[in-house]
C-alpha cells in the first residue's frame, strides 16, 4: 500500500511538472532607443527648459529612463535584465534603401543623451546589447528565443515586437498614462482573433509609415485583416489567389495582389524579426552596482531618484 501511494504521488508530481510551466527567471528586455526617446519627449514640452546637469549636459531623458528601469524592475520582481540599442539600420537598409528614410535627424539634446546613458549603464554593471548588422528588435527576438522556459517582459512601444508575444512573453506598451500588457490573449482581443505572429503579414500588406514600408497600394488595415484572417499568411494568400481560392468578398483584392505579389513577400521579409542573431542569455544582468547608480544621481542632479532609493522605494 505504501509503495502504491508513493508511485501515485510520483505520477502526480510528473503530471504537474508536465502541465504547469515553471519559469526559471523573470526577465526584463528593454528597447533602449524606444524608451529613451519616450522619456525625452515626455519631458520636452518646453525645449528651452530641459533638465540639465550642473555642468550643462542634457539629462531629462536619462533621468526618465533610470526611473522607468527601477520602476519595472521592482514592480515585476525582475531577476535578469538586458538593454538593447540600435547601431544603425542594419541589413534591412541594405535590402531596401528607403527603409526608415522618412525619419528626420534626432534632435541634438536627445542625441547626446544616448552616449551619456550608455556610459552610465555600463558603469552600473548593466550589459548592453547592440550590433551593426542586426537592429535592437532582432537582438531582442533572438534573446526571447533563448528564454522559452522563463517569464519575459518586453518594455517597448514598438509594435514590431508584438510578433514575439506569447504565454510567457509579454510586451508592455505605454498608452497615455497607462500600461497595456500584451500576451497572446490580449493580442487576439485587440486584433480581432489574429495570432501575434500574423502582425508581420498585416504590415506587409497595409505597409508601415513609421518604417517607410509601402506595402500593397490600395490595401489598408481592414483589407489586410480580412485577407490574413482567411488565408492565414501572405504566402498562403499568394498561392490561394493563383489557384483560384478566392471568396467573393475578397475578389476585389486579386488584381492588387497580382500586381504587387513580390512587394508583399518582400515587405514581410523586412518586417519579420531575426531570431538567430548571436546573443548570450548568460550576459543578462542580475544586479545593479548601487554605488555607481548613486554616484550618477549625484553627478547628474537626480535628487528625487536618489531620495527614492534612500527611502527604500527601490532596491539595488
Amino acid at each position: 500500500m505504501e509503495q502504491l501511494t508513493l508511485l501515485l504521488f510520483e505520477e502526480l508530481e510528473k503530471e504537474v511538472k508536465d502541465t504547469v510551466p515553471i519559469f526559471r527567471k523573470n526577465v526584463l528586455l528593454i528597447d533602449g532607443n524606444n524608451l529613451l526617446n519616450r522619456c525625452y519627449h515626455a519631458t520636452a514640452i518646453n525645449p528651452d527648459k530641459l533638465q540639465k546637469s550642473s555642468d550643462g549636459r542634457y539629462t531629462n531623458g536619462v533621468n526618465g529612463f533610470l526611473k522607468s528601469l527601477l520602476k519595472y524592475r521592482h514592480t515585476l520582481d525582475i531577476t535578469h535584465m538586458g538593454i538593447f540599442f540600435d547601431e544603425g539600420r542594419g541589413f534591412r537598409k541594405e535590402l531596401y534603401p528607403d527603409y526608415k528614410a522618412n525619419r528626420g535627424e534626432t534632435v541634438a539634446p536627445l542625441k547626446e543623451q544616448f552616449q551619456l546613458l550608455k556610459e552610465k549603464l555600463t558603469l552600473m554593471g548593466l550589459n548592453l546589447f547592440c550590433d551593426s548588422y542586426y537592429e535592437a528588435d532582432d537582438l531582442i527576438a533572438s534573446m526571447v528565443e533563448k528564454l522559452k522556459d522563463d517569464q519575459v517582459y518586453l518594455l517597448s512601444n514598438d509594435k514590431d515586437l508584438l510578433q514575439l508575444v506569447s504565454e510567457n512573453c509579454i510586451q508592455i506598451i505605454r498608452s497615455g498614462r497607462n500600461d497595456v500588457f500584451y500576451n497572446s490573449e490580449t493580442f487576439r482581443e485587440k486584433y480581432g482573433g489574429l495570432e501575434p505572429k500574423q502582425i508581420v503579414d498585416i504590415k506587409a500588406l497595409m505597409g508601415d509609415d513609421s518604417d517607410n514600408l509601402i506595402g500593397v497600394p490600395g490595401i489598408g488595415e481592414k483589407g489586410a485583416n480580412k485577407l490574413i484572417k482567411y488565408y492565414g499568411s501572405v504566402e498562403a494568400m499568394v498561392e490561394g489567389m493563383k489557384s483560384g481560392d478566392i471568396p467573393k468578398e475578397l475578389y476585389r483584392y486579386k488584381k492588387l495582389i497580382d500586381l504587387n505579389e513580390e512587394n508583399a513577400l518582400f515587405f514581410k521579409r523586412l518586417t519579420l524579426l531575426v531570431k538567430e542573431a548571436k546573443v548570450d542569455a548568460n550576459n543578462l544582468s542580475k544586479s545593479i552596482k548601487k554605488d555607481e547608480f548613486m554616484k550618477t544621481c549625484e553627478e547628474l542632479g537626480f535628487t528625487d531618484l536618489k531620495r527614492s532609493i534612500e527611502r527604500g522605494m527601490y532596491k539595488l
